[in-house]
């Protein structure tokens, strides 16, 4: 790799030489680029290996999204400066981000919809909350506040809480600080356990690192590794603790040597975000003049950008990266002008309001009024005195829980009045629908009545058997319950009372319910679920289902899909495609449950020719017991 020019700022981050800061940031973004190289064609695979280095596992490079989001931040960070807030991530990833993939399109999707930080990580998010997804990105600010933990951490926060919550943001937090640290200190191990301050001193992310570097001085490499796996292991293999657990192996093994990054090649799984968080790390604290000049060949200079990131700014080289991330860390040490506006704002949900968050971003007081206008609510107006550099909130408890479920979204803005000056905001609240649940529907099993003559269950010979006692029959294909016809005349509002069956309006919360909430008892049971949805032309779409049960589902009558093939619950247990018809069509869901587990994930992704895990969650289709949408 060929270096260009050292930067020559006259102030820099941490007290560091222009000289040393280079050299160091150069190191992290080679290191970042060595593992993802390396992980990427393993990535996924949920065992352990042994893998040679060798330089044909460096014969092609790839676009990585644990490199090209930090480099979306660095974007941002560069055209507004260090006030960036929740507001701004938000509209930043809304406008450049185009990754369909687990937590990204989940939170893609929350965004597209009006949801700020940290309700689009929240949101609809179970089953990828605590995943891989921002702990990958946490080196750009380490880099940026150079010598800050604490500062970096805050900016890792904001930036997990997008598309993540708990574990997963602390393991940001805390890879940001090591980054800080590893400016300013030359021991790996002061590293590790200072940059534990800034995350819980009891929560799993702290006690995770303790127990690794804990395991290792007593065991080694082989036998930690196990016991991650053990402790944490999780199906998902993106899932955060066991792999930052990986990660913090890698680096306590390596130490000093970088060459023996290689070995956490060899804990696979999350491949590429262990590798290269490990080696950005280690980066970073050795420097680049002090990597071995053979994995700097290997890596090269080139710097690849994955086409869903786009709209920025894209240095074509490692070099050019490593330049323009020293610029923008040493303006920020450096003092940078007066914000663009004021106030920072976002809003959350919380226990059924709607809470505004300001912050003051000047060091005066500031006098702010407010005005929330939506068609859902009405006006509502206030104000709110907010001291220098602080921050302030205000619940409003708004009711909008009876509004009619019509489109994915329930809009509404907010104007902030300071100065004589207003900002407007748009904001949505999310809203999944309406459904009619059918049911449950029950039968006995039969064939579990007879008794063991060996060893009656009972002192009377008339009585069934035990197990007959405790459960049900399992539904299965052969007996509807419903009948299309039926379900049509139900969805209109008609003969509902008197059916021999539970008939229930549901309204869920988010795109996983649990039935269980709408009637009592355990065992085996059918349920339906059944609504409209209403398209303006003919579409197709993925139907993507979550549960433990066996599933069916039909579209205006045409079974889409048939799921009997019993796995563990996730959002993508099942799936199918299916085309709407232009105006009103009848969706109906069949659940089949095996053990008392009533939960179900309905979700719908658009359709363009690809696998359902490359498409993007839909915000345009809606779950209505509305007969039209106007």
């Amino acid at each position: 790799m060929t270096d260009s020019k050292t930067p020559t700022a006259t102030v820099r981050p941490a007290g560091l030489t222009a000289a040393a800061y280079y050299d160091k940031v150069l190191g992290g973004w080679v290191g970042k680029c060595a593992g993802g190289i390396l992980g990427a064609p393993i990535e996924g695979y949920k065992v352990f290996n042994q893998i040679e280095l060798s330089d044909e596992l460096f014969a092609t490079n790839f676009a990585n999204d644990d490199l090209d989001l930090q480099v979306l931040w660095l974007d941002l960070v560069d055209r507004k400066g260090p006030w960036v807030r929740q507001a701004d991530f938000a509209a930043h990833w809304r406008d450049h981000v185009a990754f369909p993939w687990n937590e990204y399109g989940i939170a893609s999707r929350n965004i597209r919809l009006g949801l700020d930080i940290p309700d689009s990580g929240r949101c609809n998010n179970w089953y990828w909350s605590q995943s891989m997804g921002s702990p990958i990105r946490s080196e750009i600010w380490g880099m940026l506040f150079a010598g800050e933990p604490h500062r970096a951490a805050r900016y890792a926060r904001i930036d997990s809480e997008l598309d993540h919550t708990g574990f997963s943001v602390h393991a940001e937090q805390y890879f940001a600080a090591c980054a800080a640290l590893a400016f300013v200190h030359d021991a790996l191990d002061r590293v590790l356990t200072e940059a534990l301050a800034v995350i819980p001193a009891g929560g799993v992310c702290a006690e995770l690192v303790r127990r690794v570097m804990a395991w290792y001085a007593a065991y080694g490499f082989a036998t930690t590794a196990a016991k991650i796996k053990s402790y944490y292991g999780d199906a998902d293999f993106t899932s955060a603790p066991m792999n930052v657990g990986f990660t913090v192996l890698s680096m306590v093994h390596a130490g000093a040597d970088f060459d023996r990054i290689i070995e956490s090649l060899h804990l696979g799984h999350d491949s590429d975000c262990v590798v290269a968080t490990a080696a950005a790390i280690l980066g970073i604290l050795r420097g680049h003049a002090a990597i071995p000049a053979r994995w700097k060949q290997r890596v090269g200079n080139e710097l690849l950008i994955s086409p869903e990131v786009s709209g920025i700014r894209t240095p074509d080289t490692l070099t050019e990266l490593a330049e323009w991330t020293c610029e923008v860390g040493s303006r920020i040490a450096t003092g940078w002008s007066a914000p663009d506006r004021p106030v920072a704002f976002h809003a959350e949900l919380r226990e059924g309001g709607l809470t505004l968050v300001l912050e003051n971003l000047t060091t005066g007081m500031l006098e702010i009024s407010y005005l929330i206008s939506s068609s859902y609510f009405g006006d509502v107006r206030g104000q709110l005195t907010v001291a220098g550099e602080r921050t302030t909130t205000e619940t409003l408890r708004i009711d909008w829980a009876d509004v009619p479920a019509a489109r994915p979204t329930r809009r509404y803005a907010v104007d902030l009045f300071i100065d004589g000056n207003s900002y407007h905001y748009d904001r949505g609240l999310p809203d999944y629908g309406q459904w009619l649940l059918l049911g449950p529907f029950i039968r006995e099993d039969r064939s579990l009545a007879p008794m063991d003559e060996r060893y009656p269950d009972h002192g009377m010979s008339s009585l069934p058997s035990v197990r007959y006692m405790n459960h049900d029959r399992v539904n299965g294909p052969g007996e509807e319950f419903v009948s299309p016809q039926l379900i049509e005349e139900l969805l209109a509002g008609g003969r509902g009372a008197e059916q021999p069956f539970g008939v229930a309006v549901i309204r869920p919360t988010s795109m996983s319910v649990d039935l269980s909430d709408y009637f009592y008892g355990r065992g085996e049971r059918t349920l339906y679920l059944t609504t409209y949805l209403h398209a303006e032309e003919a579409t197709t779409h993925w139907l993507c289902l979550g549960s433990t049960g066996y599933l069916t589902a039909w579209v205006n009558g045409e079974e889409i899909l048939r799921h009997r093939d019993l796995r563990r619950r996730w959002p993508a247990t099942t799936y199918g495609a299916f085309t709407l018809r232009a105006g009103r069509n009848v969706l109906t869901i069949r659940l089949d449950t095996v053990v008392d587990d009533y939960r179900l994930d309905v979700g719908i992704k658009d359709h363009a020719g690809k696998h359902h895990h490359q498409s993007h969650w839909n915000t345009t289709l809606n779950f209505s017991l509305q007969d039209s949408v106007g």
